[in-house]
């Protein structure tokens, strides 16, 4: 996570999942709060990023990693983190462009650079908006779905993890040595509330 830097005061991990990036975030954070759809032992709070449960301007720090295409209406999330962020607060936020489908437990929208943007550009600076996972990291995100998916109902074992995490390791590396900027896995923006 090399945005950490952003991260200060209160933070909220927006579809926080497992919360796999609490120790992370905690370490930058004065307060954690993992939110999400469902419950389980490591979420906070439960409820809809639609129509979350805090007041207005609660959060110093918003951060949400790969849950906008989840969203049926992905406009009115945005809203709901501006409306919880305080001013001059930070937005954190990635989500997929060239990504294989994966409904979690739905699957709406991709995203551009310019449409990541066009999301944010009325409440919020942009501070940063950039593609990341490039032409490697896209062959990888297809591989890992159509052999290894964790929505599939039969795993591969041990094996296939060691294997997946070497393969991720050589992709990231040999991005290094493509000049593109239109085949990319994923886009992330940095926005902060006027």
């Amino acid at each position: 996570m090399h945005l950490k830097h952003y991260i200060k005061g209160r933070t909220i991990d927006m579809g926080a999942g497992s919360a796999k990036y609490r120790s992370i975030i905690k370490g930058h954070a004065s307060e954690y709060v993992a939110f999400d759809s469902t419950p389980g032992g490591k979420i906070d709070v439960v409820g809809d990023v639609l129509k979350m449960p805090f007041e207005d301007e609660s959060f110093d720090t918003v951060i949400s990693s790969q849950v906008l295409e989840h969203v049926k209406r992905p406009w009115v999330m945005v809203a709901e983190i501006s409306r919880i962020l305080k001013t001059d607060g930070v937005c954190l936020l990635t989500a997929p462009f060239m990504a294989p489908y994966h409904a979690d437990p739905e699957d709406y929208f991709r995203y551009t650079q310019e449409g990541m943007k066009s999301l944010f550009q009325d409440d919020f600076e942009i501070v940063e908006c950039q593609p990341y996972g490039k032409t490697f990291m896209v062959f990888f995100e297809y591989v890992k779905q159509v052999y290894f998916s964790p929505y599939k109902k039969t795993r591969r074992g041990l094996w296939s993890e060691r294997f997946l995490r070497y393969l991720e390791k050589v992709c990231f590396y040999l991005d290094d040595f493509v000049r593109n900027d239109q085949v990319y896995a994923n886009v992330y923006i940095v926005a902060r509330k006027k």
